[in-house]
């Protein structure tokens, strides 16, 4: 009977490790469908012999249906690149978006969501080689509704093409409260040469069982990591009353932890992490190894509270801002629903403190909020207010 038991707690633990696991996917690719080489069941092939379980291929406006041509062991999920002035990924479509004359990002995202979909911002930055209308700001991102889910953060045919992303975007729009994750993609063409642009860049999705719906829950709620070869074997959150401690085990060299602002919060030598996140609002891990040909992950931002989602804000006051575009003075009104204490700060589009114009106590109902901005120089900023409920962003505008 002991032996009996045994085997089935065995079996048991053997299944849970099988199944619940990191799997490899490529989430940007190209077939003879656009301006891909390879025919959509050579290329599924292809990266299901590279080692994937999941694959998205992404045609040029064109919904590419991997799962028709019946290749076993690899899932392929119905994705298209929607392009436009921009480029941007559709994931768990039912049906091709294919732009208009005057389409831009908004209209991206809400025909993606209009689907039920996950949308992607891909290669965003800017290079020498790359086309100028390709390139999005972070306070262009910063004031599209509901998306995107994704930034491109690495993708191959743009790092060769020396369009390199460091990450500064990215970390602004975190720190102004903007909920987006990271991913890592081939874009594989191939344009160059196939052995420098095929399986470079991948995202390892962390799932009970590999499902569609268990892939699209995951992409939702930041459960994967991007890499470019550094992988990782834990990784680890454990939340506490006021604080989390975020633990991480993988074959990098080094760990470093970045938080708002882009800043460097923490660095560790090695391949094993331990971080307290405490006094910031967020704070991410990039992990690399190697020297000349160096490797990458990245991990998704982990929050200090779950109320910094913009769609958790309600308890948040109401903030009016008067006038924006402003010049000289503007007028803050916050409509409270109780006394808060509460710190109001400009930050500009890198998540830069500029100043703090306030820190103190709201009372209920209406606070007026007068502050002289006429020594800031033209551009786009942001008010900031942070209170023990979360934070809220508003753009503000300076033009003289």
């Amino acid at each position: 009977m002991k032996q009996i038991i045994f085997i089935i707690l065995l079996c048991i633990i053997v299944n849970v490790s099988a199944q619940s696991r990191y799997y490899k996917a490529q989430m940007h690719c190209h077939t003879t469908n656009s301006d891909g080489n390879y025919t959509p069941r050579d290329l599924i092939k292809k990266y299901r012999d590279a080692g994937y379980e999941i694959l998205m291929i992404t045609d040029h406006n064109f919904l590419t249906d991997g799962a028709s041509y019946n290749v076993p062991g690899i899932l392929c999920i119905k994705s298209e690149e929607i392009t436009f002035d921009r480029h941007m990924n559709g994931f768990f479509l039912d049906h091709a978006i294919i732009p208009n004359k005057n389409f831009d990002c908004q209209d991206a995202i809400d025909s993606v969501k209009a689907q039920g979909g996950i949308i992607q911002l891909n290669h965003y930055c800017a290079g020498p080689l790359t086309p100028v209308e390709w390139v999005v700001s972070a306070a262009e991102i910063m004031n599209l509704n509901n998306g995107p889910d994704i930034l491109e953060i690495f993708n191959t045919a743009h790092e060769l093409s020396l369009a390199h992303d460091d990450k500064t975007i990215w970390d602004s729009l975190l720190t102004v409260g903007k909920i987006v994750w990271g991913g890592a993609d081939d874009d594989f063409h191939p344009h160059v040469l196939e052995s420098i642009e095929f399986n470079q860049a991948w995202n390892m999705i962390f799932l009970d069982s590999l499902t569609e719906n268990n892939v699209y829950q995951a992409i939702k709620n930041g459960n994967f990591y991007a890499s470019t070869g550094v992988e990782i074997y834990n990784y680890n959150i454990t939340n506490y009353n006021n604080f989390k401690i975020i633990e991480i085990n993988s074959n990098a060299t080094k760990i470093d932890f970045w938080g708002p602002g882009h800043t460097l919060l923490y660095s560790v030598n090695g391949g094993y992490a331990q971080y307290t996140l405490q006094d910031y609002s967020y704070v991410r891990a990039e992990l690399s190894m190697g020297t000349d040909n160096k490797k990458y992950a990245w991990t998704q931002p982990v929050f200090m509270e779950t109320t910094n989602n913009v769609e958790s804000q309600d308890v948040l006051p109401i903030i009016n801002l008067y006038p924006n575009p402003a010049s000289t003075t503007i007028s803050l009104s916050l409509i409270a629903s109780e006394s808060i204490h509460a710190k109001l700060k400009i930050i500009d589009i890198l998540g830069r403190q500029q100043i703090e114009i306030f820190d103190g106590l709201l009372k209920p109902y209406k606070n007026i909020i007068n502050y002289d901005v006429s020594y800031l120089d033209s551009g786009q900023y942001y008010i900031l207010i942070e209170t023990k409920n979360g934070y809220k962003v508003l753009p503000l505008q300076i033009v003289r």
